[in-house]
């Protein structure tokens, strides 16, 4: 009896809140701007704001009283006006263009202004010729049927350092999907940690009748530096998946798509940091990454890109 009684207290004490004192140190709220400068589509920047990491959490972080402009080769100045189905974002008709340098500068009621460093929309993309053959067994993933896709990159930067991403969907008739590709074990992609990384990103929406709710659906993407492309006659080699449903009775894709894009250095740096952040149980053991920003007096990112969609014979 005296053992539970013991074990009683232990327990009660080890249930008992305490605080913490911690002075984590904050440099008051700041604008937080995020844009990718896409050649030849409209202009799209998003406008949040930082809080204190010591109190409650704000329900909305946008912005949505800023002005925003963006500055193009030092001579032309872009007001942006406010979206009317986003808060925070801030939009205009015009097209970005290929090799010209942008600044985008920011201001708002109560923070500090904000600007990124000049970002220079990449001018070419690659040519790629892609090789496919079609229903192979898979090296990782078994349980879906799968094609092996050989890239030959025509051409090589080894002068002026490059990033590429890839992208590979699948259409189907209702959905388009990431065709989930994965490096084969003998190539680039699976052997070169510094030259490569992985990230996601969102191409649409659903709604799911049964849980009653939106979702995102995103797409794995592959990001490579230039210098670490093999020589022309040797391709890069992915694993995609190009079908759904059963193994044995699958539906096949309608038509299989490669997005080859240039992107500036600092996509690629933000992705490798973000592709490292420890997550799960590495928290306890391992420090987080320093976040990567090009915003003076503020946070966030701002990068260019330019791309091509390829179809897959």
């Amino acid at each position: 009896m005296r053992f539970i009684f013991i074990s009683l207290l232990l327990f009660v004490a080890g249930c008992k809140e305490t605080s913490l004192d911690m002075d984590i140190p904050y440099a008051g709220d700041k604008l937080v701007l995020w844009g990718k400068l896409k050649a030849g589509s409209p202009i799209r920047i998003q406008v949040t704001r930082t809080f204190n990491p010591i109190g409650s959490i704000p329900k909305d972080v946008t912005v949505s009283n800023a002005k925003v402009e963006l500055l193009v080769d030092g001579k032309e100045s872009i007001e942006l006006s406010s979206s009317k189905s986003e808060n925070g974002v801030y939009v205009s008709d015009r097209v970005i263009e290929a090799g010209l340098t942008y600044v985008v500068k920011t201001s708002a009621p109560l923070l500090p202004a904000a600007e990124s460093a000049p970002v220079l929309v990449p001018l070419d993309v690659p040519d790629v010729e892609v090789v496919r053959i079609r229903d192979v067994p898979g090296e990782i993933n078994h349980q879906t049927r799968q094609d092996l896709v050989s890239l030959y990159f025509k051409e090589q930067q080894a002068e002026v350092e490059s990033y590429y991403t890839l992208t590979f969907l699948s259409y189907f008739d209702k959905d388009t999907v990431s065709a989930s590709p994965y490096g084969a074990t003998d190539n680039i992609p699976a052997k070169e940690e510094d030259c490569h990384t992985w990230a996601t990103e969102k191409i649409s929406t659903y709604y799911s009748e049964a849980a009653g709710l939106t979702f995102d659906r995103s797409a794995r993407i592959f990001l490579m530096k230039s210098k670490c492309l093999p020589d022309l006659k040797t391709p890069i080699k992915f694993y995609i998946e190009t079908t759904k449903g059963n193994f044995d009775t699958p539906k096949w894709a309608s038509k299989v798509t490669m997005r080859v894009e240039v992107v500036t250095k600092e996509a690629f740096d933000y992705a490798k940091i973000e592709y490292d952040q420890p997550e799960g149980l590495d928290l306890l053991v391992l420090p987080p990454q320093r976040a990567l920003t090009n915003i003076k007096n503020g946070y966030g990112l701002i990068f260019a890109s330019n791309e091509k969609v390829i179809e897959i014979p």
